[in-house]
C-alpha cells in the first residue's frame, strides 16, 4: 500500500439535494481527502490545495454543518456535533478553511512585516489564545512571493503530521480574499531573547545545555525529513511556557525549503549575523548552514552577546570565529564548550552535523563539566542586550513615576 493511500478516518454526513436526503462518505487519507458526490463520483481534495475551502458551523445544538466550497459549487453537509467536530479535528492543518472571523476574535497586533502581520487572536470555539500569521496573497502579488507563501504553508503542513516537541505545530490555515492565514499555538514565554532578559542575560549552564540539546534534536528532525530551516536565529526560537526552557520551539519556516527543491535551494537567504560563510559565495550549500546559525545562538547564550560584523569575506569570518572563541574561553573557562563551538562553525566539509554535535562531550552527564562551568562570569561582559534591558528598565521606571505623579 502506498503511503498516500493510508486510511486515517472515515465518516458519513447528511446531504440535501432538492429536498432529497442522502448519506455522503468523507474519507481522509494521509495526503488527501475524498468526498462522495452522488452514487459513483468522488471529489478528491489534495492537502494545501486552494481549489477547495471548508467552512464550519459549530453551533451549540446537536446538529452542526460543514460547507464545501469549490469554484463550481457549494455543498452543505450536516451531522451530529461530535461527528462534525471529529471530522474537523482530522482535517485541521491539512485543508484550507474559510470564514476566519467567525472563528476568531482579534486581541493584539504583535508585528507587521512586508509579508503581512503577526496577530494574537482568541479562538471562540476552543477558548484559547493563538497566533495568526497573516500573509499577503493579493492578485497583484508577484509570482515569486506567492510561491514563497505556498512553500511555507506546504512545509508547515507537512511538519504538522508529526509530533516533534520542539517544532511549533501548525493548527489550521485559512484562505481569505487577499490573505493566507496560518494558525499556531501562542508562545507565552516569548522569544529566546526574552528568556535571556529574564535571566539577566546569563542563563544557567543547565538551561543552556538543555536549550541546545532540544534545538539540535529539532534541527536533526528537520534534516531527517529533508528540510533546511535557513533562518535559525534568536527571534525564531520561542518558549510555549513562561520561563520554561523545556518548552522551547523552533518557529517561522518562511525561508525553509526541502533540500532537493531546486527552485528554492539556489536562493541566498537568512539573517545577517547568523548566516553561514558559504551563503556569501556562489558555491553550493547544504543543511549544515543551520548548524552554523545555531552556533551563533550558542555564542549568545554563553556570553550574552551578539557578534555583529560588517564585512563577509572568508578572512573576516576566520577573524570573527577566533574572537568568538576567545570570548567563550574567557567567559566559561571551559575548553569542551570552545571545542563544540569550533566544530559547529568549521568549514562546511569539517562542520559537525546534528548527530555529531549531540554526541559531543559537552552533552555527556559528567560532574567534571558541571564543576568547570561554575566559573561562568557573564556579568563581567558588556553586551548590547544588557544595554537594551537597561533602557527597558528606565522606561518602566519613568512610566511608574508618571503614574504616581498623576495620582
Amino acid at each position: 500500500m502506498k503511503a498516500s493511500d493510508t486510511h486515517i478516518y472515515q465518516c458519513y454526513l447528511q446531504f440535501s439535494n432538492q429536498g432529497q436526503f442522502s448519506q455522503q462518505k468523507f474519507t481522509i487519507y494521509d495526503t488527501y481527502l475524498t468526498i462522495q458526490i452522488g452514487e459513483a463520483n468522488e471529489l478528491k481534495v489534495e492537502y494545501c490545495s486552494q481549489d477547495v475551502v471548508f467552512e464550519w458551523k459549530l453551533d451549540d445544538g446537536n446538529q452542526c454543518e460543514v460547507i464545501v466550497i469549490t469554484e463550481n459549487y457549494s455543498y452543505t453537509y450536516r451531522g451530529s456535533k461530535q461527528t462534525i467536530q471529529n471530522l474537523k479535528q482530522y482535517l485541521d492543518g491539512k485543508v484550507f478553511y474559510g470564514n476566519f472571523m467567525s472563528q476568531y476574535k482579534e486581541i493584539q497586533i504583535l508585528k507587521k512585516t512586508k509579508q503581512g502581520e503577526i496577530i494574537k487572536y482568541y479562538s471562540k470555539h476552543q477558548n484559547i489564545e493563538v497566533i495568526a500569521k497573516r500573509l499577503n496573497f493579493t492578485q497583484n502579488l508577484e509570482r515569486h512571493s506567492k510561491s514563497l507563501v505556498l512553500n511555507e504553508l506546504r512545509i508547515c503542513q507537512y511538519l504538522s503530521q508529526f509530533n516533534q516537541e520542539s517544532i511549533l505545530k501548525l493548527r489550521e490555515f485559512y484562505q481569505e480574499k487577499n490573505k493566507i492565514i496560518l494558525i499556531f499555538d501562542y508562545c507565552e514565554g516569548g522569544t529566546l531573547y526574552s528568556f535571556m532578559a529574564q535571566k539577566n542575560f546569563c542563563p544557567s549552564y543547565v538551561d543552556i545545555r538543555k536549550i541546545m540539546k532540544k534545538l539540535l534534536f529539532a534541527i536533526k528532525f528537520l534534516h531527517k525529513h529533508n528540510i533546511m530551516h535557513r533562518d535559525i536565529k534568536m527571534d525564531n526560537i520561542m518558549l510555549l511556557e513562561n520561563n520554561n526552557p523545556n518548552s522551547i520551539q523552533v518557529i517561522d519556516f518562511g525561508f525553509s525549503t526541502f533540500i532537493d527543491d531546486k527552485p528554492y535551494i539556489i536562493e541566498r537567504c537568512g539573517t545577517p549575523g547568523y548566516i553561514a560563510p558559504e551563503l556569501y559565495s556562489e558555491d553550493p550549500y547544504d543543511e549544515l548552514i543551520d548548524i552554523y546559525s545555531l552556533a551563533q545562538i550558542f555564542f549568545t547564550l554563553l556570553t550574552g552577546r551578539k557578534f555583529a560584523f560588517e564585512s563577509h569575506s572568508f578572512k573576516t569570518f576566520a577573524q570573527l570565529h577566533h574572537k568568538q572563541q576567545t570570548i567563550i574561553r574567557e567567559s566559561t573557562k571551559n575548553e569542551i564548550i570552545v571545542d563544540l563551538f569550533l566544530k559547529m562553525t568549521a568549514t562546511p566539509e569539517k562542520r559537525f552535523n546534528t548527530t555529531q554535535c549531540l554526541n559531543h562531550q559537552y552533552f555527556e552527564k559528567t560532574s567534571k563539566i558541571k564543576q568547570q562551568l561554575t566559573c561562568l562570569k557573564f556579568p563581567l561582559l558588556k553586551t548590547p542586550f544588557q544595554l537594551v534591558k537597561q533602557k527597558e528598565q528606565q522606561h518602566s521606571k519613568d512610566h511608574q513615576d508618571k503614574f504616581i505623579n498623576q495620582k
